[in-house]
This record gives structure tokens, C-alpha cells and sequence, in this order.
């Protein structure tokens, strides 16, 4: 039996992705809600949170406001990442320049392997 393609109107989708954002809901309880499969609201925040593609226009301020939070959590998000990364490249450091101090100091190679061949 042949499945046919269900199109959705944009203002159900933007009363979809209003209530997703709004509710806390995750994706299972919002789509079970909605009657809708799981990826086609994945589908659906994929194209509302993605740089390259076009966003549909919203058909209200809520909407809005819920996307330019989800764009807001994003941003800083990614600055945490980034500040994390930035302070496991000085742990690295750090650790790197323990080794070569003890390597200097004692004359220990803690990098080779034990019995390695010289």
C-alpha cells in the first residue's frame, strides 16, 4: 500500500514550533501532541534554526520571540563551548610543560613507553 505525502499549511507549522517552543515539551510529546511524525518536527526546527535556509515568516510575535530565544540559548551555548575549549587547551599546555620539566629536571621520558628501544 502506497503512502501518500501529508502537507502541512504554514500556519500549522508555525503553531506546531510555537508550542514546541514554548511548552518545554521534547520532540516525542510535542509531535505525539500534534499528531505528526517525530522527523517532521525535526524537520521543521531544522529549517526554522538553519543559517543557510530561509526561514518561513512567522504569522506572529510569539513566534518571534521564541526563535530569537532558541537563537539567544544557541549563542550561548556556543560561547561556553568555547571557553571550555579554550581552558582544556591550557590544561594541555600545562600538562605538556609538566612532562618537559620532569623530563629536563630527572632525565625521565614519561611519553615512552616502558622497555621501549633507544
Amino acid at each position: 500500500m502506497k503512502q501518500t505525502r501529508k502537507h502541512y499549511s504554514k500556519s500549522f507549522k508555525h503553531q506546531v514550533l510555537d508550542d514546541y517552543f514554548q511548552s518545554g515539551m521534547n520532540q516525542v510529546q510535542c509531535a505525539a501532541k500534534w499528531h505528526i511524525k517525530r522527523p517532521t518536527l525535526t524537520k521543521w526546527l531544522g529549517a526554522c534554526t538553519s543559517v543557510q535556509k530561509p526561514v518561513p515568516s512567522p504569522p506572529n510575535q510569539k513566534y518571534m520571540d521564541a526563535k530569537d530565544q532558541a537563537l539567544e540559548n544557541l549563542r550561548l551555548e556556543n560561547e561556553r563551548l568555547r571557553r571550555e575549549a579554550e581552558y582544556h587547551k591550557l590544561k594541555v599546555a600545562g600538562y605538556e610543560r609538566l612532562l618537559e620539566i620532569v623530563r629536563e629536571e630527572d632525565g625521565i621520558d614519561l611519553l615512552k613507553k616502558d622497555g621501549a628501544k633507544q
